[in-house]
Protein backbone atom coordinates (compact mmCIF):
# COMPACT_ATOMS: atom_id res chain seq x y z
CA UNK A 1 0.00 0.00 0.00
CA UNK A 2 1.12 3.59 -1.16
CA UNK A 3 0.52 6.28 1.68
CA UNK A 4 0.79 9.94 1.96
CA UNK A 5 3.44 10.15 4.68
CA UNK A 6 2.15 12.13 8.23
CA UNK A 7 6.39 12.21 8.46
CA UNK A 8 8.36 14.17 5.10
CA UNK A 9 11.12 11.63 4.69
CA UNK A 10 13.60 12.97 6.48
CA UNK A 11 16.26 12.58 4.38
CA UNK A 12 15.02 14.39 1.16
CA UNK A 13 11.27 15.51 2.29
CA UNK A 14 9.68 13.17 0.05
CA UNK A 15 5.66 12.73 1.30
CA UNK A 16 4.96 9.36 -0.12
CA UNK A 17 5.70 5.97 -0.21
CA UNK A 18 5.00 2.18 0.32
CA UNK A 19 4.04 0.72 3.69
CA UNK A 20 6.19 -2.11 4.67
CA UNK A 21 4.65 -2.87 8.13
CA UNK A 22 1.78 -1.75 10.06
CA UNK A 23 2.97 -2.33 14.27
CA UNK A 24 0.81 -2.51 16.88
CA UNK A 25 1.84 -1.55 20.27
CA UNK A 26 0.19 -1.72 23.65
CA UNK A 27 0.84 1.59 24.71
CA UNK A 28 2.90 2.91 27.91
CA UNK A 29 0.72 6.12 28.90
CA UNK A 30 3.19 7.85 30.70
CA UNK A 31 5.65 8.10 27.39
CA UNK A 32 2.83 9.53 25.03
CA UNK A 33 3.44 5.99 22.49
CA UNK A 34 1.02 6.02 19.31
CA UNK A 35 -0.59 2.85 19.56
CA UNK A 36 -0.32 2.00 16.03
CA UNK A 37 2.86 3.21 13.32
CA UNK A 38 3.23 2.32 10.17
CA UNK A 39 7.02 1.73 8.30
CA UNK A 40 7.87 3.45 5.56
CA UNK A 41 10.00 3.99 2.72
CA UNK A 42 10.28 7.27 1.06
CA UNK A 43 9.23 6.55 -2.65
CA UNK A 44 11.94 8.96 -3.35
CA UNK A 45 15.39 8.10 -1.95
CA UNK A 46 14.26 4.57 -0.28
CA UNK A 47 15.04 5.65 3.40
CA UNK A 48 12.80 3.43 6.05
CA UNK A 49 11.57 5.17 8.82
CA UNK A 50 8.23 4.92 11.31
CA UNK A 51 5.73 7.15 9.83
CA UNK A 52 4.49 8.95 13.27
CA UNK A 53 3.08 12.01 14.46
CA UNK A 54 4.77 12.43 17.63
CA UNK A 55 6.69 15.48 17.80
CA UNK A 56 10.74 15.91 18.94
CA UNK A 57 9.81 18.05 21.86
CA UNK A 58 7.73 14.99 23.47
CA UNK A 59 10.21 12.48 22.63
CA UNK A 60 12.48 14.32 24.32
CA UNK A 61 10.44 14.74 27.42
CA UNK A 62 10.10 10.82 27.55
CA UNK A 63 14.00 10.84 27.59
CA UNK A 64 14.50 13.55 30.08
CA UNK A 65 11.80 12.28 32.35
CA UNK A 66 12.27 8.64 31.78
CA UNK A 67 15.62 8.13 30.90
CA UNK A 68 16.81 4.29 31.58
CA UNK A 69 19.71 5.64 32.86
CA UNK A 70 17.97 6.97 36.47
CA UNK A 71 18.02 3.45 37.22
CA UNK A 72 21.26 1.43 37.34
CA UNK A 73 20.23 -1.92 38.60
CA UNK A 74 21.11 -4.08 35.65
CA UNK A 75 22.02 -7.51 34.57
CA UNK A 76 25.75 -8.58 34.39
CA UNK A 77 27.20 -11.62 31.58
CA UNK A 78 26.37 -13.67 34.13
CA UNK A 79 22.67 -13.12 35.07
CA UNK A 80 23.46 -11.51 38.54
CA UNK A 81 21.89 -8.34 39.50
CA UNK A 82 24.54 -5.31 39.50
CA UNK A 83 24.84 -1.45 39.88
CA UNK A 84 26.49 0.38 37.25
CA UNK A 85 25.86 3.44 34.97
CA UNK A 86 25.77 1.25 31.70
CA UNK A 87 25.53 -2.38 30.89
CA UNK A 88 28.86 -4.29 30.52
CA UNK A 89 27.92 -4.59 26.66
CA UNK A 90 27.42 -0.74 26.08
CA UNK A 91 30.70 -0.17 27.89
CA UNK A 92 32.71 -2.93 25.78
CA UNK A 93 30.93 -0.85 22.72
CA UNK A 94 31.94 2.39 23.99
CA UNK A 95 35.23 1.63 24.74
CA UNK A 96 36.06 -0.04 21.35
CA UNK A 97 34.66 3.10 19.75
CA UNK A 98 36.80 5.61 21.94
CA UNK A 99 39.67 3.65 20.87
CA UNK A 100 39.49 3.71 17.06
CA UNK A 101 38.71 7.31 17.25
CA UNK A 102 41.48 7.67 19.34
CA UNK A 103 43.86 5.88 16.89
CA UNK A 104 42.20 7.12 13.58
CA UNK A 105 42.35 11.14 14.69
CA UNK A 106 45.75 10.97 17.39
CA UNK A 107 45.39 14.17 18.49
CA UNK A 108 44.50 14.06 22.06
CA UNK A 109 44.07 18.22 22.32
CA UNK A 110 41.03 18.34 20.27
CA UNK A 111 37.80 19.50 21.60
CA UNK A 112 35.46 16.67 21.55
CA UNK A 113 31.77 16.98 22.35
CA UNK A 114 29.74 13.63 22.84
CA UNK A 115 26.07 14.83 21.77
CA UNK A 116 23.60 12.18 23.64
CA UNK A 117 26.50 11.22 26.51
CA UNK A 118 24.12 8.92 28.45
CA UNK A 119 26.45 8.25 31.63
CA UNK A 120 29.52 9.65 29.90
CA UNK A 121 31.04 6.13 29.44
CA UNK A 122 32.48 7.50 25.72
CA UNK A 123 34.02 10.09 27.23
CA UNK A 124 35.45 8.57 30.14
CA UNK A 125 37.23 6.29 27.98
CA UNK A 126 38.54 8.66 25.82
CA UNK A 127 39.74 10.43 28.63
CA UNK A 128 41.67 7.27 30.20
CA UNK A 129 43.37 7.61 26.87
CA UNK A 130 44.81 11.02 26.93
CA UNK A 131 42.13 13.37 25.85
CA UNK A 132 41.07 16.02 28.23
CA UNK A 133 38.82 18.17 26.02
CA UNK A 134 35.65 16.76 26.32
CA UNK A 135 32.02 17.79 27.00
CA UNK A 136 28.79 15.62 27.30
CA UNK A 137 25.29 16.90 26.17
CA UNK A 138 22.47 14.95 26.96
CA UNK A 139 18.59 16.17 27.56
CA UNK A 140 18.71 13.28 31.22
CA UNK A 141 19.84 15.82 34.24
CA UNK A 142 20.11 12.05 35.78
CA UNK A 143 22.49 11.08 32.60
CA UNK A 144 24.43 13.99 32.83
CA UNK A 145 24.68 14.01 36.54
CA UNK A 146 25.93 10.65 36.83
CA UNK A 147 28.77 11.34 34.21
CA UNK A 148 30.24 14.12 35.43
CA UNK A 149 29.98 12.56 39.13
CA UNK A 150 31.42 9.14 37.37
CA UNK A 151 33.92 10.14 34.72
CA UNK A 152 35.10 14.10 35.93
CA UNK A 153 33.97 15.49 32.39
CA UNK A 154 32.25 18.55 31.88
CA UNK A 155 28.66 18.10 30.68
CA UNK A 156 25.40 20.23 30.03
CA UNK A 157 21.83 18.85 30.47
CA UNK A 158 20.22 20.05 27.36
CA UNK A 159 18.89 19.12 23.50
CA UNK A 160 21.18 18.81 20.69
CA UNK A 161 18.68 20.19 18.21
CA UNK A 162 18.77 23.28 20.91
CA UNK A 163 21.94 23.67 22.18
CA UNK A 164 22.65 26.05 25.30
CA UNK A 165 24.56 29.61 22.29
CA UNK A 166 27.60 29.32 25.13
CA UNK A 167 28.86 25.91 23.97
CA UNK A 168 30.92 26.85 21.17
CA UNK A 169 32.39 24.79 18.51
CA UNK A 170 34.37 21.75 18.17
CA UNK A 171 36.95 19.97 16.76
CA UNK A 172 34.73 16.73 16.93
CA UNK A 173 31.47 15.88 17.35
CA UNK A 174 29.99 12.33 17.51
CA UNK A 175 26.68 10.84 18.02
CA UNK A 176 26.59 7.31 18.57
CA UNK A 177 23.29 6.15 18.73
CA UNK A 178 21.24 9.45 18.32
CA UNK A 179 20.49 10.00 14.85
CA UNK A 180 18.13 6.96 14.77
CA UNK A 181 15.84 8.51 17.72
CA UNK A 182 15.48 12.24 16.23
CA UNK A 183 12.59 13.57 13.82
CA UNK A 184 14.42 16.12 12.12
CA UNK A 185 17.38 14.07 10.94
CA UNK A 186 18.74 17.08 8.45
CA UNK A 187 18.07 19.55 11.37
CA UNK A 188 20.47 17.26 13.40
CA UNK A 189 22.94 16.98 10.89
CA UNK A 190 23.19 20.77 10.28
CA UNK A 191 23.31 21.21 13.72
CA UNK A 192 26.47 18.88 13.75
CA UNK A 193 27.89 21.37 10.89
CA UNK A 194 27.01 24.55 13.47
CA UNK A 195 28.65 22.90 16.15
CA UNK A 196 32.10 21.45 13.89
CA UNK A 197 34.45 24.06 13.15
CA UNK A 198 36.03 24.77 9.57
CA UNK A 199 37.87 20.88 8.64
CA UNK A 200 36.75 19.70 11.73
CA UNK A 201 35.46 15.85 12.45
CA UNK A 202 31.88 14.43 12.94
CA UNK A 203 31.48 10.76 14.30
CA UNK A 204 28.30 8.89 13.44
CA UNK A 205 26.97 5.21 14.31
CA UNK A 206 23.32 4.11 13.71
CA UNK A 207 22.06 0.63 13.78
CA UNK A 208 22.47 -0.72 10.16
CA UNK A 209 18.68 -1.80 8.57
CA UNK A 210 19.95 -3.38 5.80
CA UNK A 211 21.46 -5.91 7.91
CA UNK A 212 18.40 -6.20 10.71
CA UNK A 213 17.01 -9.48 9.22
CA UNK A 214 20.91 -11.33 10.06
CA UNK A 215 20.41 -10.43 13.61
CA UNK A 216 16.67 -11.39 14.51
CA UNK A 217 15.67 -12.39 18.05
CA UNK A 218 13.01 -10.93 18.51
CA UNK A 219 9.92 -10.24 15.96
CA UNK A 220 10.22 -6.44 14.67
CA UNK A 221 12.74 -5.97 17.71
CA UNK A 222 14.08 -3.15 15.62
CA UNK A 223 11.05 -1.26 14.85
CA UNK A 224 9.91 -0.04 18.01
CA UNK A 225 8.66 3.14 20.02
CA UNK A 226 12.10 4.57 20.65
CA UNK A 227 14.16 3.96 16.82
CA UNK A 228 11.68 5.77 14.40
CA UNK A 229 15.13 5.78 11.02
CA UNK A 230 16.02 2.78 9.86
CA UNK A 231 19.25 3.26 8.24
CA UNK A 232 21.67 2.10 5.51
CA UNK A 233 25.48 3.16 4.65
CA UNK A 234 25.01 4.36 1.24
CA UNK A 235 22.04 6.70 2.64
CA UNK A 236 23.72 7.85 5.53
CA UNK A 237 27.02 9.07 3.62
CA UNK A 238 24.91 10.79 1.31
CA UNK A 239 23.49 12.13 4.09
CA UNK A 240 26.90 13.88 5.59
CA UNK A 241 28.03 14.66 1.66
CA UNK A 242 24.79 17.07 1.01
CA UNK A 243 25.50 18.98 4.59
CA UNK A 244 29.49 19.67 3.27
CA UNK A 245 30.70 16.52 5.01
CA UNK A 246 33.90 14.58 3.02
CA UNK A 247 34.37 10.88 4.19
CA UNK A 248 37.17 10.00 5.90
CA UNK A 249 36.35 6.41 6.59
CA UNK A 250 32.74 4.05 7.12
CA UNK A 251 31.94 0.69 7.66
CA UNK A 252 29.91 -1.65 9.59
CA UNK A 253 30.57 -3.76 12.66
CA UNK A 254 28.36 -6.06 14.88
CA UNK A 255 28.29 -5.27 18.56
CA UNK A 256 26.73 -6.64 21.95
CA UNK A 257 23.37 -5.89 23.00
CA UNK A 258 22.99 -7.91 25.71
CA UNK A 259 24.87 -11.08 27.25
CA UNK A 260 23.67 -13.63 24.62
CA UNK A 261 22.89 -11.87 21.35
CA UNK A 262 24.45 -9.16 19.30
CA UNK A 263 22.93 -6.73 16.50
CA UNK A 264 24.40 -4.65 13.34
CA UNK A 265 25.72 -1.21 13.02
CA UNK A 266 27.03 1.10 11.00
CA UNK A 267 29.61 4.04 11.65
CA UNK A 268 31.44 6.60 9.82
CA UNK A 269 33.95 9.49 10.39
CA UNK A 270 33.34 12.84 8.19
CA UNK A 271 35.54 15.80 7.88
CA UNK A 272 33.63 19.07 7.44
CA UNK A 273 34.56 21.78 4.46
CA UNK A 274 35.88 24.30 4.98
CA UNK A 275 33.36 26.65 2.99
CA UNK A 276 30.19 27.96 4.60
CA UNK A 277 28.15 26.90 1.55
CA UNK A 278 24.42 26.10 1.71
CA UNK A 279 23.05 22.39 2.11
CA UNK A 280 22.75 20.61 -1.02
CA UNK A 281 19.05 18.42 -1.98
CA UNK A 282 19.97 14.88 -0.95
CA UNK A 283 20.26 12.77 -4.32
CA UNK A 284 20.56 9.44 -4.40
CA UNK A 285 17.96 6.33 -3.51
CA UNK A 286 19.19 3.06 -1.60
CA UNK A 287 17.10 0.02 -3.25
CA UNK A 288 18.74 -2.42 -1.58
CA UNK A 289 17.67 -1.50 2.10
CA UNK A 290 13.79 -1.94 0.49
CA UNK A 291 14.55 -5.51 -0.25
CA UNK A 292 16.35 -6.50 3.11
CA UNK A 293 13.46 -4.24 5.21
CA UNK A 294 10.62 -6.52 3.26
CA UNK A 295 13.42 -9.69 4.23
CA UNK A 296 13.01 -8.79 7.88
CA UNK A 297 9.40 -8.05 7.91
CA UNK A 298 8.84 -11.76 6.26
CA UNK A 299 11.26 -13.42 9.05
CA UNK A 300 9.62 -11.34 11.84
CA UNK A 301 6.01 -12.59 10.93
CA UNK A 302 7.12 -15.65 10.79
CA UNK A 303 8.75 -15.47 14.19
CA UNK A 304 5.95 -13.62 16.03
CA UNK A 305 3.51 -16.76 14.82
CA UNK A 306 5.76 -18.95 16.55
CA UNK A 307 5.84 -16.95 19.56
CA UNK A 308 2.24 -17.22 19.50
CA UNK A 309 2.19 -20.81 18.95
CA UNK A 310 4.88 -20.83 22.03
CA UNK A 311 1.92 -19.11 24.23
CA UNK A 312 -1.35 -20.63 22.86
CA UNK A 313 0.53 -23.79 23.63
CA UNK A 314 2.03 -23.05 27.32
CA UNK A 315 -1.11 -21.33 28.22
CA UNK A 316 -3.44 -23.43 26.53
CA UNK A 317 -6.64 -23.65 29.60
CA UNK A 318 -5.16 -20.82 31.53
CA UNK A 319 -6.91 -18.03 31.49
CA UNK A 320 -5.00 -15.67 34.00
CA UNK A 321 -1.85 -14.58 33.19
CA UNK A 322 1.52 -12.76 34.50
CA UNK A 323 3.59 -10.66 32.25
CA UNK A 324 7.79 -10.07 33.48
CA UNK A 325 9.12 -7.56 31.62
CA UNK A 326 7.71 -4.22 30.29
CA UNK A 327 10.21 -3.76 27.37
CA UNK A 328 9.45 -3.57 23.82
CA UNK A 329 8.92 -7.30 23.05
CA UNK A 330 5.94 -7.00 25.51
CA UNK A 331 4.28 -4.08 24.03
CA UNK A 332 4.11 -6.03 21.06
CA UNK A 333 2.72 -9.62 22.28
CA UNK A 334 0.36 -7.88 24.48
CA UNK A 335 -1.20 -6.64 21.39
CA UNK A 336 -0.27 -9.09 18.40
CA UNK A 337 -0.54 -12.76 19.88
CA UNK A 338 -3.04 -14.64 22.43
CA UNK A 339 -1.85 -12.45 25.26
CA UNK A 340 -4.07 -9.74 24.16
CA UNK A 341 -7.32 -12.20 25.12
CA UNK A 342 -5.95 -13.25 28.22
CA UNK A 343 -7.03 -11.79 31.67
CA UNK A 344 -3.07 -10.25 32.53
CA UNK A 345 -3.51 -9.83 36.01
CA UNK A 346 0.14 -8.47 36.52
CA UNK A 347 3.03 -6.50 34.69
CA UNK A 348 5.82 -6.99 36.35
CA UNK A 349 9.27 -5.01 35.99
CA UNK A 350 12.65 -4.86 37.66
CA UNK A 351 13.35 -1.46 36.95
CA UNK A 352 12.31 1.10 39.71
CA UNK A 353 11.73 3.13 36.63
CA UNK A 354 8.96 1.40 35.31
CA UNK A 355 7.01 0.54 38.25
CA UNK A 356 4.01 2.35 38.59
CA UNK A 357 3.53 3.35 34.99
CA UNK A 358 0.75 2.30 33.02
CA UNK A 359 1.46 -0.57 30.12
CA UNK A 360 -2.06 -1.04 28.42
CA UNK A 361 -3.89 0.27 31.34
CA UNK A 362 -2.39 -2.21 34.04
CA UNK A 363 0.18 -0.64 36.42
CA UNK A 364 3.54 -1.64 36.83
CA UNK A 365 4.28 -3.69 39.44
CA UNK A 366 7.46 -4.85 41.40
CA UNK A 367 8.63 -8.45 41.76
CA UNK A 368 7.16 -8.44 45.33
CA UNK A 369 3.79 -8.72 43.64
CA UNK A 370 3.70 -12.14 42.70
CA UNK A 371 4.37 -13.88 45.76
CA UNK A 372 2.59 -16.85 46.99
CA UNK A 373 0.98 -16.74 43.87
CA UNK A 374 0.33 -19.43 41.03
CA UNK A 375 0.26 -17.59 37.48
CA UNK A 376 2.07 -18.76 34.92
CA UNK A 377 4.78 -15.85 34.17
CA UNK A 378 5.20 -14.85 30.28
CA UNK A 379 9.33 -13.76 30.59
CA UNK A 380 8.72 -11.15 27.75
CA UNK A 381 12.42 -10.97 26.91
CA UNK A 382 14.65 -12.62 24.58
CA UNK A 383 18.18 -10.67 25.04
CA UNK A 384 17.55 -10.88 28.67
CA UNK A 385 15.55 -13.71 29.22
CA UNK A 386 18.48 -15.82 30.90
CA UNK A 387 19.03 -12.81 33.31
CA UNK A 388 15.85 -12.41 34.45
CA UNK A 389 15.39 -16.48 34.81
CA UNK A 390 18.01 -16.11 37.11
CA UNK A 391 16.83 -12.74 38.82
CA UNK A 392 13.04 -14.82 39.65
CA UNK A 393 14.05 -17.91 40.58
CA UNK A 394 17.20 -16.57 42.40
CA UNK A 395 17.56 -12.99 43.93
CA UNK A 396 14.00 -13.42 43.82
CA UNK A 397 12.74 -16.71 45.27
CA UNK A 398 9.71 -16.65 43.12
CA UNK A 399 8.60 -20.50 42.36
CA UNK A 400 5.63 -19.60 39.36
CA UNK A 401 5.89 -21.82 36.02
CA UNK A 402 7.59 -19.82 33.21
CA UNK A 403 7.02 -19.34 29.64
CA UNK A 404 9.98 -18.61 27.98
CA UNK A 405 10.18 -17.35 24.11
CA UNK A 406 12.76 -17.84 21.29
Amino acid sequence: MHKLLLRPCPLCAGTGGPVLHAQNFAVMDELGMESQVDIVACGTCGMVFNDISTQQADLDRTYEEHSKYADTTLYGDEGEVELSPEAPWDVERLESTAAWLDSVLADKDLRLLDAGCATGTFLGALKGLGWENLVGLDPSPVATETATRVHGVETVTGSFLEPPGDIGEFDVVALSHVLEHLVDVRGAVEGIRTLTRPGGFAYLEVPDASAYADHLVAPFHDFNTEHINHFSLPLLCRLMEAFGFTEVESGAKVIRCSATHDYPAIFGLWQRSSENSKPEAFAGRDEELLVAIRGYVERSSELLSRFDATLNSELEGQDDVAIWGAGQLALKILSETVLAEKNVVAIIDGSPQKQGMHLGGRVVGAPEELRDSDYPVVVASVHHAEAIVHAITGAHGLANRLVLLG
